[in-house]
Formats: structure tokens, C-alpha cells, sequence
């Protein structure tokens, strides 16, 4: 058999960065669904469908990723300090994408060479596939329910 460059899983071994494998999976399939979503809206509104497709792949792809990337930045934190890494990114993601949206919705020059229809509707679809992929992603990984690095003593 000849040699592989990739490292061999173990058997039950648990997976070294959760958040990352979530993040691979579900940009796979937001970039499936955005692309697909992006051919189609161009087909139906021309060239501001387009833009209006890119954009909202953009903006799903970017405030999404980041969330879980700061999970990953987190990932040696106690559950606490995860679970505040979390909410504290939801909300200030939130707090920018509203942000954005109402400088965008108040933008006359934006909504001349953008569909802001179409930039509403394939960012729900591609939320919609970047949630697939995060929850395909996960079912695939293997986490440990009890910290094998620490010995049990009686």
C-alpha cells in the first residue's frame, strides 16, 4: 500500500476543531445553493440580480463565518466563556448587519445596480443551506461526553 500524506483518523478519536469542520461544511453548502441561486437570479432580473445574489452570499457567508470563527478563537475557554464568545458575537453581528441593512435600504445608489429583492431572498436561501451544512457537519463529529485527558483515580 503506498504511503499517505494525510494523517489517519483513529478510531473514536474525538475532532481537534469542531468549530472549523461546521465552518468547511457549512460554506460548501452555502456556496452550492449561492451559486445555483446566483445563476438563476440572473437569469430572472439580469445583472442587478446578480449583484443582489453575490451580495447576499457575501453577507451570509461573512456574518455567519464569523460567529463560528470566533467559536474556534474561544475553543480552550471554559463552557462559560464559550457560551459569552457566542452571544456577545450574535449580538454585535446582529447589531452591524442592522446596521448595514437600513444603509442599504436607504441607498438610492445601491438600489439602481442591485436588486434588493433579490439580495433578501438568496440571503434567506443561502441561510437556509449554510444551516444544512453546519448541521450535516456536525453529526459528523466526533465529540467526546467525558474529558479523556484527565484520569479517573479510586
Amino acid at each position: 500500500m503506498a504511503p499517505t500524506n494525510h494523517r489517519q483518523k483513529i478510531a473514536g478519536e474525538a475532532t481537534k476543531h469542531p468549530a472549523l469542520v461546521m465552518l468547511r461544511g457549512a460554506l460548501v453548502a452555502a456556496l452550492v445553493v449561492g451559486v445555483n441561486a446566483a445563476a438563476v437570479s440572473t437569469v430572472a432580473a439580469g445583472l442587478p440580480g446578480l449583484w443582489g445574489a453575490l451580495l447576499g452570499l457575501l453577507i451570509v457567508v461573512v456574518f455567519s463565518g464569523a460567529g463560528l470563527f470566533a467559536l474556534h478563537l474561544s475553543r480552550n475557554t471554559t463552557p462559560t466563556m464559550q457560551l459569552a464568545v457566542a452571544m456577545a458575537s450574535y449580538t454585535g453581528r446582529i447589531a452591524v448587519f442592522g446596521g448595514l441593512l437600513a444603509i442599504a435600504l436607504s441607498s438610492d445608489t445601491l438600489a439602481k445596480y442591485v436588486n434588493l429583492t433579490v439580495l433578501g431572498l438568496v440571503a434567506l436561501v443561502v441561510v437556509m443551506g449554510w444551516m444544512a451544512g453546519e448541521i450535516w457537519a456536525w453529526s459528523r463529529l466526533r465529540v467526546p461526553i467525558y474529558n479523556l485527558d484527565k484520569e479517573v483515580t479510586r
